[in-house]
């Protein structure tokens, strides 16, 4: 169990199958416009999504979710590596009732410690370039190593090894 500064609990933990009419129901529930910069244009249908989120093997592709204390799916962070290598993109979408209040960092460190633990020792991250939001969460995880913008495009590299002390 995790508790958010504003005192809401949340339980992070990896998703897996049995998660899948939870994805489904929080992209279906999500706003569009969050949907819209988390995937950089029109999202996949929720299929796919889940169609991924079994494949996701844990070492190559980690998913965790929150979890409020109803059992909603309240936010989702992800990596993505297609080898072994040391670096990996991350994801994260938050709902939107949800944001603003240390979730996303929750998610990022969790997400990063595990990463860390697979071998993973740098998150790359593309976004829209006028993302403040994600950019800010980017900066409050990781020690930027590179950043910067190109035709409308945010990226960003980050360095897990010299992450900040968590609070």
């Amino acid at each position: 169990m995790t508790r958010l500064p504003d005192g809401r609990a949340v339980t992070i933990r990896p998703l897996d199958a049995s998660d899948a009419d939870a994805l489904v129901a929080a992209v279906e529930k999500a706003d569009p416009m969050d949907l819209r910069r988390r995937f950089m244009g029109v999202p996949p249908p929720a299929w796919f999504l889940v169609k991924q989120l079994m494949r996701a093997d844990g070492v190559h592709d980690l998913v965790l979710g929150a979890f409020d204390g109803a059992g909603r799916l309240v936010g989702v962070a992800q990596f993505d590596r297609p080898d072994d290598e040391p670096t990996a993109e991350v994801a994260i979408e938050i709902a939107k009732d949800w944001q603003h209040d240390g979730l996303g960092t929750a998610m990022l460190t969790a997400l990063a410690e595990c990463a860390r633990e697979r071998g993973v020792h740098e998150f790359t991250a593309t976004y829209f370039a006028d993302n403040l939001p994600i950019r800010r969460l980017l900066h409050d995880i990781g020690h930027v190593v590179t950043s910067g913008y190109e035709s409308g495009e945010g990226h960003m590299r980050l360095s897990l090894d010299e992450m900040p002390e968590a609070s």
